[in-house]
């Protein structure tokens, strides 16, 4: 079975069991006691997680052993999402297979690429630089162009030390000229270490500000002549971005490379004609619908939440149980104010429900029900804030299998037309949880 049938067989397989577990994905945590979510469940599953800890599903979820006798039908859906879904365990090493970097001729200038960048940039950057690098030097191209470039963190990096030909676009005027004053920023420090020679050789980014809507806007582009063959990079673009990206390079010979990591899949415009989801054709073909509920909560970071409930540290998830508790005295109240967008307040442990409820809705200019009756419901339903915990800790295991399904067709896409493809999970997922990058070349 060559690589693009295997790709069919795992989609299909991780489509199926999205579908078979759709009612489950598609309940929205703060509709839990307005639609009565628990008695969603499976009973055998009901009586099991009832009195359940939340820190024994979370090591269920993270695959550690556990002594609790599990329903069948349970354990058939752990070992599914084990079996279907792409890994998000960090195999691919790529910093060990580039030449060593002469940090542009000074040890002092070594750190200069992560001044003014957060730890979790500080990570992705450096490792989706390494990962262009390679993927450059494959297809022999030493250009590349940023989408979605903010401060120009990623581009600098690739321009200055990794001596590319580089252009970032980036939407916010503001970014861009951030972006630029931060090289000149740079070049002033580094001049204070090299030479007139090292200077003149360095290769400077050039910064766009474009707001990109169509494929035809990639053709507008006056890049500089040193650019006329080059590879795209996209880190964590938003919704149609990535897959606008991955159109542009199938259709254009000059485009030679292309790495990729998608976000926000909730944000992808869906079914149709030209629509960020699906793109393959097979999928297309398919019973592929994935409703926004689903494709919001694949972008959580289920490593993180996992580790939080096998140490215990939950307390403050009840805010989930809180939210969702207003809402059934909201809808109750008035049924127009379902969905009403509140105030997002984090949980303490000496928030009461009563305080909750006021900071959360003083900007909808709405009266609060002051009979006990409402109130006691509220707290009647704060009581049973582990089985909000519960069921949303299911709904998030479930979360790699709607990923795999978005990133799988899209890499089917480029198989389709006839070019390489791989996808590989490269950041740590628990530092950056959309961690798979997408990577293709011109053959």
């Amino acid at each position: 079975m060559n690589f693009e049938e295997t790709v069919k067989k795992v989609l299909t397989n991780s489509l199926k069991m999205v579908k078979m577990y759709e009612w489950l994905l598609d309940l929205y945590v703060l509709d839990f006691f307005v639609d009565d979510h628990w008695s969603k469940l499976p009973k055998s599953w009901q009586k099991v997680f009832e009195n359940m800890d939340a820190s024994s599903l979370g090591a269920i979820i993270s695959g550690k052993h556990t002594n609790h006798m599990l329903p069948l039908s349970f354990l058939a859906l752990v070992r599914a999402i084990e079996a279907y879904s792409l890994s998000r365990k960090r195999l691919f090493d790529p910093e060990s297979k580039i030449p060593i970097s002469n940090y542009l001729g000074h040890p002092k200038l070594k750190n200069l690429f992560l001044k003014h960048v957060k730890l979790k940039k500080r990570h992705e950057i450096s490792l989706m630089a390494d990962i262009v690098k390679l993927t450059a030097l494959d297809a022999d191209c030493n250009a590349v162009v940023d989408f979605g470039s903010g401060l120009g963190h990623l581009v600098r990096m690739l321009a200055y030390k990794h001596e590319f030909h580089a252009a970032g676009i980036e939407c916010q005027t503001q970014l861009t000229e951030e972006a630029r004053k931060l090289d000149l920023e740079l070049e002033y420090t580094v001049k204070k270490h090299l030479n007139a020679d090292s200077i003149s050789k360095l290769h400077q980014p050039t910064h766009y500000n474009i707001t990109l809507s169509s494929i035809n806007q990639l053709d507008e582009l006056s890049l500089p002549e040193t650019m006329e063959n080059f590879g795209l990079v996209g880190l964590h673009p938003c919704g149609d971005l990535g897959p606008l990206l991955l159109k542009y390079f199938v259709n254009s010979s000059k485009v030679k490379y292309i790495c990729v990591v998608g976000c926000c899949y909730m944000k992808l415009s869906c079914g149709g004609g030209n629509t960020g989801y699906p793109m393959s054709s097979y999928l297309a073909a398919l019973d592929n619908g994935l409703s926004f509920v689903s494709r919001e909560i694949a972008c959580h970071a289920i490593e993180v939440y996992c580790e939080r409930l096998v140490k215990g540290d939950y307390q403050d998830l009840k805010v989930h149980a809180y939210r969702a508790a207003l809402e059934r005295i909201l809808v109750d109240n008035d049924p127009k104010l379902k969905h009403a967008p509140v105030r997002s307040i984090k949980h303490t442990n000496s928030l009461t429900f009563h305080r909750y409820c006021a900071l959360a809705t003083e900007r909808l200019n709405i009266t609060l029900p002051k009979c006990e009756r409402a109130w006691a419901q509220g707290e009647d339903d704060l009581q049973k804030w582990r089985r909000v915990v519960t069921v949303y800790t299911l709904r998030l295991a479930l979360a790699p299998l709607v990923e795999t399904v978005v990133l799988l067709d899209r890499v089917l896409f480029v198989l389709e037309h006839g070019l390489s493809c791989t996808i590989h999970p490269v950041f740590d997922p628990k530092i950056s949880p959309r961690n798979h990058i997408i990577i293709a070349r011109r053959k």
